[in-house]
């Protein structure tokens, strides 16, 4: 996540009030609020995890809690923390600004989505002011991105790049593989929850292989432009960035690799690793 003095550059640079913010980064990164005072049947002293807040279904608990503590300036650091957070994960994978503009887009509107499930007086005003926080980072939204990027420690050599871009694809690959030995879940494309814990650990055993297959294939000049392969995948989510069903995403990656033999070297390297991954498991024998 990116440190407290960017965040503060943030507030800052958006005209919040600096000393509502910082308590918003404690309640958030160091002393989230107690079960009990969020949940009315809890009781005790156990904290909520860090983060709390920032995924969909608990973000309506979390505004709730920080709109009666610190008012509507709690909720735009609020809103800006996890958006900061969540730019940094995005410039992890490689997304350009445009997409990354448009992820948080997305994450706003569910949390509006989900606010308004409830009718609480609380919730009276969120859409209100949920857009004017989003407004007010798109007006300097260049700026607020640099500003992550520039205090960043993450790596973001192409090999880390285009390994973090192909999460999905990789995902695809594996889910595709475990079904295909029996392993179909209840509803969709999806696995069994019973092989979770293997599931995860084939997952980080497919991108430790597919970062040392890059590495050759980079070194080789298998493949010769990393750049345009990371702009490959990434225009793959742009295509499925609305639908996101499971068939526009493999109908994209088809048409992709006819477009980018980069990118096609890429599926080919995914589809092995998984395979060699797969080979090392309990799921090897069937």
């Amino acid at each position: 996540m990116p440190n407290l003095a960017t965040h503060k550059k943030v507030y800052e640079m958006l005209g919040y009030n600096a000393v509502v913010c910082e308590e918003i980064d404690k309640l958030i990164d160091v002393e989230p609020p107690l079960f009990r005072e969020i949940f009315s049947e809890s009781t005790g002293e156990k904290r909520l995890w860090k983060n709390f807040g920032f995924r969909k279904v608990e973000f309506p608990l979390m505004y709730r809690y920080v709109l009666k503590n610190f008012g509507l300036e709690g909720i735009k650091c609020l809103v800006t923390h996890y958006v900061l957070d969540y730019i940094e994960s995005l410039l992890y994978k490689g997304f350009d600004i445009n997409m990354i503009k448009d992820e948080v887009k997305a994450l706003i509107s569910s949390y509006i989505e989900e606010c308004n499930v409830h009718k609480e007086d609380d919730f009276a005003e969120v859409n209100n002011i949920l857009l004017q926080v989003f407004k007010d980072l798109l007006n300097r939204f260049d700026d607020i991105a640099q500003a992550v990027k520039s205090s960043s420690s993450l790596d973001t050599s192409p090999i880390e790049l285009i390994v973090n871009a192909s999460t999905d694809l990789i995902s695809i690959e594996l889910h595709s593989a475990l079904i295909a030995k029996g392993y179909k879940g209840k509803s969709g494309f999806t696995v069994s929850s019973s092989i979770f814990n293997e599931y995860m650990r084939i997952y980080n055993k497919v991108r430790r292989l597919l970062k040392q297959t890059l590495n050759e294939a980079l070194r080789n000049r298998i493949i010769v432009d990393p750049q345009g392969l990371l702009e490959s995948i990434n225009n793959i989510k742009k295509q499925t960035a609305e639908t996101r069903t499971i068939g526009d995403v493999i109908q994209a990656v088809k048409e992709e690799g006819i477009k980018n033999y980069d990118f096609y070297k890429l599926l080919e390297m995914i589809k092995h690793c998984v395979e060699e991954a797969i080979k090392s498991s309990s799921f090897s024998s069937l």
